[in-house]
């Protein structure tokens, strides 16, 4: 019989992250993510995955160290990955039938990306060197000398100096370097520490590698103006590919190298948040770009959130092998699709549209299908393929990593509403109730926000809201104007003035899930968001008390300081007010902050923030604990040590158990 979730099922949750086929088709590896309960983390693993279904999915790695990023030969016999199983993040190679991995590589930094070349011989890499006192602190452990644990004394030269979830950078910067795949012998190929270079991908010749790279200006100041650049394999002289002043990522070059797809937006002024991510195409050497997603109001990515697999990777346009058609991901109402693009006739057309999300996917263009890990509202994700749209044959699930979770469950199922301000404006969104709710009983409900604000909030299985919902809370959610998954007008209606008519959505939304709902009960409601979520709890309890409880997590309640305190607070002027900076207009910053609205404030607040956030740096916290404190509100704040601002989705578990019990226990006290 099916119980009930809880809140430590984290524990039971086997997240795919990723999923990469073999050249010819017949396979699939997958990265599958699960919290440890032993070495209190996330460990990832692969799996191998038979796409007929006709052999179960069987573990492929093992140990006590993650493996990541999976990249198949293009001979199909050997899988190269990263893993850090000898401290430092390195690629390692397995054979694709088995065996034991070695490590190929041994530079004694961190490798973030890497490429096979066309014929296998070769590797391209991104690789950033630590720093000299982290190396001789190293050689000092191993020494068994002292003071090899004392903290480092940090002197600060660069804009750019800290990165949520990494901390503080090192000096060297991120560099492009091609490895032997047989000896792992190195050859950096650009040095100049001005700059750094990311997103390799070699020529289907295997004679030059193009990479993105900001080489203009400052590129500390310039964060979003990478331009596509072309260099010899074996190193040389550089050159610029792409024509347009905007920024340019995930880069694919086309089997018969005529041309790259990228994408990216023409306008470096556009403010963020303001223009949807675009798909181009470019002639591999150079020229003005064409815009092959002209007639898809929808931003290019994949900015679907959930709580087990975050946000997922955006994968580069993949590519049929006659070079005559490109297939790219969108998020599109709550879902994510894969479309294709014809290079010549520039014709459109889904792929794959099913309700949910492929949190990483890949083309089978021979068999026509789609290979993907895949979330829905059923299930925390599986291995599927799927046929091309207008093709036969059913979705196939052929791996069962929560089947058993799933069945011993008693989920609930949210209901879709589409919600209309006084104006007419529509936003999507859905009522979660607690399942077996009777019909004339009433539950509290919690409006949640989800963080970005450029995501959206999916038909995808969300951990927290099972939990609330289980514990006897209706959870509401809606993509307010700001989200993903909607027109550029939608999008684009709040960039730079937070807190005006998405809080007029979430407003309208909460009115119309109380008219649908009976059971919701209006005396008894909550709110709850992350990030940019967490700032709309603070603005919400500034504006409104129809709320009797919030939750504020890893928000902003001051912008002045938040620009200088963020890792790249710095260039939040530009990007979403067109202004240069912040502190020659320090009344409007501060008017756009929760904090100016104290006088107002009465809701019972949590915070609950992590120490190690760089994004929204927890001084954010402390002085909304500082004002509501004075204030006499009634407040709790909870600080998590050596956490990152993702904690809620892949911190250590023991945590996460730790903020979802302190949450429902929070609503419990005042919605009761």
């Amino acid at each position: 019989m099916p119980s009930a979730v809880r809140i430590d099922d984290i524990y039971r949750i086997a997240q795919p992250v990723a999923c990469r086929l073999s050249p010819d088709g017949a396979r699939a590896v997958a990265v599958v993510s699960q919290p440890d309960r032993e070495q209190l983390k996330n460990v990832s693993h692969l799996w191998m995955c038979d796409v007929a279904g006709a052999k179960k999915p069987f573990q492929f790695t093992h140990g006590k160290a993650s493996e990541s990023s999976p990249k198949w030969s293009r001979d199909g016999k050997r899988i190269a990955f990263l893993s850090a199983r000898s401290g430092k993040s390195e690629i390692w190679v397995i054979a694709a039938d088995g065996g034991e991995a070695r490590q190929l590589t041994n530079l004694g930094g961190s490798i973030s990306e890497f490429e096979w070349s066309p014929n296998g011989k070769k590797l391209a890499l991104i690789f950033t060197p630590q720093d000299d006192e982290a190396t001789k602190r190293e050689e000092m452990k191993k020494r068994g000398e002292p003071g090899h644990e004392s903290p480092m004394v940090r002197e600060i030269s660069r804009l750019f100096y800290k990165l949520d979830g990494a901390g503080f950078l090192p000096g060297g910067k991120a560099h492009l370097w091609v490895v032997d795949a047989a000896g792992g012998k190195g050859k950096q190929l650009l040095r100049d520490e001005k700059y750094t270079e990311g997103d390799p991908c070699w020529s289907p010749d295997g004679r030059a590698i193009y990479f993105v790279s900001c080489r203009t200006g400052d590129p500390e100041r310039e964060l979003d103006r990478n331009d596509i650049w072309r260099i010899p394999a074996g190193g040389g002289r550089f050159v610029k590919i792409r024509k347009f002043a905007g920024g340019a990522s995930n880069i694919s070059v086309s089997p018969d190298g005529k041309w790259i797809a990228f994408l990216g937006q023409p306008d470096p002024d556009a403010r963020w948040s303001s223009v949807h991510t675009k798909l181009w195409l470019i002639p591999s050497t150079g020229g003005k770009p064409a815009l092959l997603s002209r007639g898809l109001d929808r931003s290019i990515s994949n900015s679907a959130i959930s709580d087990t697999f975050g946000i997922p990777p955006t994968p580069r346009p993949s590519w049929s092998p006659d070079s005559r058609e490109v297939a790219f991901v969108m998020v599109s109402e709550g879902a994510a699709e894969i479309w294709k693009a014809g290079v010549a006739n520039k014709k459109l057309d889904p792929l794959l549209q099913q309700p949910g999300v492929p949190i990483d996917w890949d083309v089978d263009w021979a068999n026509r299908r789609i290979v993907s890990a895949f979330s829905d509202l059923h299930t925390p994700g599986e291995v599927r393929v799927d046929a091309f749209q207008g093709s036969a044959g059913a979705p196939r699930t052929i791996s069962a990593f929560n089947a058993k979770f799933v069945a011993s469950r008693r989920l609930a199922m949210p209901r879709e509403v589409w919600s209309r301000t006084r104006k007419g404006y529509e936003s999507q969104g859905w009522i979660l109730l607690p399942p077996g709710l009777g019909a004339r009983r009433k539950c509290p409900a919690v409006l949640y926000v989800h963080g970005g604000p450029a995501t959206q909030y999916s038909k995808v299985y969300f951990n927290e809201f099972q939990v609330l919902a289980a514990k006897g809370f209706a959870v509401i959610y809606c993509n307010p104007r700001c989200s993903t998954g909607y027109s550029e007008k939608h999008m684009s209606a709040c960039a730079g003035d937070w807190g005006s008519l998405d809080y007029d959505d979430l407003m309208a939304f909460t009115d119309e899930c109380l008219r649908l709902e009976p059971r919701l009960d209006r005396r008894r409601l909550g709110c709850a968001g992350g990030s940019y979520g967490g700032f709309m709890v603070n603005w919400i309890v500034g504006h409104t008390d129809r709320f009797k409880a919030g939750v504020s997590s890893r928000g902003i309640s001051n912008f002045l300081s938040f620009v200088g305190s963020s890792d790249f607070g710095y260039a939040w002027p530009k990007g979403y007010y067109g202004e240069d900076n912040a502190w020659g207009n320090t009344s409007k910053y501060l008017k756009m902050s929760p904090l100016a609205y104290l006088k107002n404030m009465k809701t019972p607040v949590l915070i609950e923030h992590q120490e190690e956030d760089h994004r929204c740096p927890v001084e954010q916290a402390e002085q909304l604990w500082a004002a509501l404190k004075w204030k006499g509100v009634p407040c709790e704040f909870v600080r998590y040590p050596q956490e990152p601002h993702g904690m809620s989705r892949s911190g250590r578990p023991d945590r996460r158990v730790d903020r979802l019990e302190r949450i429902v226990a929070w609503f419990g006290r005042w919605l009761r």
